[in-house]
């Protein structure tokens, strides 16, 4: 089975006037608010032309622990030398300090409170860096006031220098690199958990909330209705039903865990 592993390497890319090849943002803003509208607008504004991706803005609510497993298992097939805007930050405003990661050839910005510390466990190289922000700033938006306009500067010089960050080690990382429980719920309800299939042989089984689950190639293979557990499209372990709802079929609530057989 494919490694989550970030299959990257560090040699250079063609990248045209800027040192980058598109911009990806992800939060837990929600599509429907008023916060997206005005990342995008200074983007557009201070980067023109730039290609902007809302790679995800569905994150459960202030949930760092769900963004810190999905981080580096739905940005690891974007190109390289893309940077990636990572905000869920409950402590906006607060003395968590700003940080600017390098994640093989991606580089990734946002509060150092624990977003990264499942990227750091997984990515083949890192390095992370800590910058003030000079600028006038908000005290409950830095996604816009700060980690869009550090986005902006890092584009156009690909260093961090530019923020005259200082490189820092990681004193203590908050998550491991693997969580047996469920992080997020998809449009299908099917449950994503923080868990590698790779850490998994295709005979194991899955307990959660009392259900026993086998494991299947795809929803095709399980009869209709029945639930089972795959490795997603992005190297978790995902439990499912095929034409259904898993979240339905089983109860199943964010933060459940499951044991293995």
């Amino acid at each position: 089975m494919p490694c989550i592993l970030l299959n990257l390497t560090d040699s250079p890319v063609p990248l045209g006037f800027y040192n980058f090849t598109m911009i990806a943002l992800l939060t837990d803003f929600g599509l429907d608010g008023l916060y997206v509208g005005q990342m995008h607008a200074l983007l557009a504004t201070d980067l023109p032309g730039v290609q902007v991706i809302d790679l995800c803005h569905t994150i459960p609510a202030q949930d760092i622990r769900s963004a810190a497993y999905l981080i580096p298992a739905y940005t690891r097939h974007l190109p390289p030398a893309t940077i990636i805007i990572c905000v869920v930050d409950p402590g906006v405003g607060g003395k968590r300090p700003h940080a600017v990661c390098k994640a093989g050839d991606r580089w990734y910005i946002g509060p150092d409170n624990g977003l990264f510390d499942v990227l750091e466990q997984h990515a083949l190289s890192f390095s992370k860096y800590h910058f003030n922000w000079p600028g006038q700033v908000s005290n409950s938006f830095h996604a816009r006031d700060v980690y869009t306009p550090a986005a902006c500067l890092l584009a156009e010089s690909a260093t961090p220098d530019i923020l005259q960050a200082k490189q820092v080690e990681t004193e203590k990382l908050r998550f491991k690199a693997d969580l047996n429980e469920v992080i997020y719920f998809d449009h299908f309800g099917n449950a994503i958990t923080g868990f590698r299939s790779t850490s998994l042989s295709n005979d194991t089984t899955i307990r959660i909330n009392g259900h026993a689950l086998i494991s299947a190639r795809t929803f095709s293979d399980i009869d209709k209705g029945k639930s089972f557990w795959y490795e997603n499209a992005n190297g978790l372990v995902e439990i499912a039903a095929n034409q259904g709802s898993a979240r339905d079929r089983l109860g199943l609530k964010l933060g459940d865990s499951f044991s293995i057989d």
